[in-house]
């Protein structure tokens, strides 16, 4: 038993609420320091302007207007005016002799006819003893020409406050809005940091336990759940591995019994499927074609009559393994005509490959010329070693583009057949155990099907191998002797 730190000895209400304290904690102290950091900057950065600041720059651009004279009363040179005038801190009006706006940052009339525009010349009005402008100054310069007649005005006004530079009061304006914001931002980080320490010390155990009742459905209960904490998943933990405990002494033998039932029907039930397919198809076929000629008919009734006498084996079959095992059957071999089994083969495997939009190709090659048309064999039989492997071809070929060859040599004594398909091929670990009793691979090949056509193939004195194609896909072979006794 490993040791048990501190946090694991607590229950998870209790490790919740020292999670909240310390976030809000660290939290706290983080934006104390961003505050105290912040203040600092701005006090050594921050550019102070004097409260006459704007006023300072009042007579320069009293010279300049008097240096221009009347041509300040054009709005071409306002370009030219504004240059000299600061926006941000002093608002200015060109006006005529009578005080009507010809152009300026001031939108108002401020003069309402000549008689005031002449009193206001040359004054600096607003402060205290004019509160219409909210504590304003405002100074009314006259424009004069060279010959010293009058031509109008400009009105300037500004305001007496100390005031920052403005390129420091948008940093400053950002770094108040950080001090603002900061707290949620220093939850929000602390939070996620917190919540994955938290999130992994909980994933541990409960990826564990899911591992573990994963290989539980696997059967597999050689292993440890090895986690240790005094928490509600300790407990947890504890009594699964005690559970765990009381399956793998009482439940494997259960176990065992069922599975190889569900695996025997499932097998049983797969080999039914291809008989069952190809009844049905020339069923509908001769349904289809009232008008097929007798000949051609007859052939696909013997097709059927052959598919039913495999149906009545296979129920034969599921007679004799609920009481035996599955490598308890007789044999029943019989003269074969080579030529029309092949013939009856090619058919039904047209008809299942079409129906799964998968291309084919049935090649035959007799290397015995000689040797006659008859051969010695279980016809049901091997035709269901044959439907079996097509079968798991066609479960696992592409959706587009799949292919299947078979391939059957004639040789003196024996019929070797091969089949090969474009799928994905066999998982190299699970290549030794696919003939094995049960043997459920990843892609949920059964075993019982392969098994069983390797029994059938031994009992005809013959083997059965798979292979990977270099380029890519399965390869299956089988042979089977056809002369002398069956097993």
């Amino acid at each position: 038993m490993g040791k048990i730190g501190f946090v694991e000895r607590l229950s998870f209400k209790k490790q919740l609420i020292l999670t909240f304290v310390w976030i809000m904690v660290l939290s706290v102290i983080c934006t104390i320091i961003t505050i105290v950091i912040g203040g600092i900057w701005i006090a050594k950065n921050t550019q102070i302007r004097p409260a006459n600041s704007y006023e300072k720059q009042i007579p320069n651009i009293i010279k300049y207007v008097r240096t221009e004279g009347a041509a300040i009363l054009d709005p071409k040179i306002r370009p030219e005016l504004e240059q000299r005038i600061p926006a941000e801190g002093i608002r200015y009006q060109v006006v005529d002799t009578s005080g009507t706006p010809l152009y300026g940052t001031l939108q108002e009339r401020q003069f309402q006819n000549k008689e005031s525009l002449i009193e206001s010349l040359n004054t600096t009005s607003g402060g205290r003893r004019n509160s219409a402008f909210g504590g304003m100054y405002t100074r009314c310069v006259p424009v004069i020409t060279a010959e010293g007649d009058y031509k109008g005005a400009i009105l300037l006004r500004y305001k007496l406050e100390v005031s920052t530079a403005p390129e420091s009061g948008w940093i400053n304006f950002a770094i108040v809005l950080y001090f603002v914001i900061s707290p949620f931002l220093y939850i929000a980080l602390f939070t996620y940091l917190f919540a994955g320490r938290f999130g992994k010390r909980i994933a541990r155990p409960v990826h564990d336990l899911i591992e573990a009742s994963k290989r539980i459905q696997d059967q597999d209960l050689d292993f440890t759940v090895s986690y240790k904490a005094h928490n509600e998943l300790g407990m947890l933990t504890e009594s699964f591995e005690n559970m765990r405990s009381a399956l793998k002494s009482s439940l494997i033998r259960e176990w065992k019994l069922e599975q190889e039932r569900r695996d025997m029907m499932d097998a049983i039930a797969h080999d039914f499927r291809t008989p069952m397919t190809v009844i049905q198809g020339n069923v509908e076929l001769l349904a289809d074609t009232p008008e097929m000629p007798r000949s051609q008919a007859e052939g696909h009734l013997k097709v059927i009559e052959d598919n039913i006498k495999r149906v009545n084996r296979l129920i034969q079959d599921i007679q004799v393994a609920s009481e035996k095992d599955i490598e308890y059957f007789p044999l029943r071999s019989g003269e074969v005509c080579l030529q029309d089994f092949l013939q009856d083969k090619k058919l039904e495997i047209e008809y299942i490959c079409s129906s799964r939009h998968a291309e084919y190709s049935f090649d035959f090659v007799d290397l015995t010329p000689n040797a006659g048309g008859t051969l010695f064999m279980d016809v049901q039989r091997v035709s269901q070693v044959l439907d079996n492997l097509i079968s798991n071809s066609l479960r696992y070929l592409p959706q587009e583009g799949g292919w299947i060859g078979i391939r059957i040599e004639r040789h003196v004594s024996a019929l070797l057949f091969e089949i090969c398909d474009n799928g994905p091929g066999f998982n190299d670990k699970a290549m030794p155990r696919l003939f094995e009793k049960f043997y459920r691979g990843e892609k949920g090949q059964s075993g019982l099907g392969l098994y069983t056509a390797k029994i059938i193939a031994e009992k005809h004195g013959g083997n059965i191998r798979a292979y990977n194609r270099q380029e890519g896909g399965a390869r299956m072979t089988f042979t089977i002797r056809t002369q002398g006794q069956p097993k």
